[in-house]
């Protein structure tokens, strides 16, 4: 397809090749350029696990029934279930009880946000001693 200099300067940051998700202070941060985001609580997370994402289901923010997925490509998604609804942007905001996040590496951000579910060990855990 072809685009005019004015037509990129607008799509750049709807752009989805831009996307970070980061787990950090008991928050799961998604962010795809303009597109969409959601700052997930840690606390309000009930399940991970994965889906397979097809090309014909598209790219960007994209809502489904009850879930905003946010996607650069097809392939594996880590989705995040909520023991209530969330409101993030999709671009507009949106309500939604299950966030799909497209990753490099899905086992990894699994095992980063059951990392931040854990509850910090006791003083004299031995559970907590490495």
């Amino acid at each position: 397809m072809r685009t005019g200099r004015w037509a990129r300067l607008f799509l750049l940051p709807l752009s989805v090749r831009r996307g970070t998700v980061t787990v950090d202070q008991g928050v799961v941060r998604v962010r795809l350029g303009l597109a969409g985001r959601a700052d997930v609580p840690v606390a309000r997370i009930d399940r991970v696990g994965t889906i397979e994402w097809p090309k014909w289901g598209g790219f960007g923010a994209r809502i489904a029934q009850g879930m905003v997925a946010f996607v650069g490509r097809s392939g594996t998604l880590v989705v995040i279930e909520l023991s209530e609804p969330l409101r993030v942007r999709a671009p507009l905001g949106w309500s939604a009880n299950s966030v799909a996040v497209g990753v490099e590496d899905p086992d990894a951000l699994i095992a980063a946000i059951s990392q931040a579910r854990r509850p910090p060990a006791a003083p004299g855990d031995p559970a907590g001693e490495d």
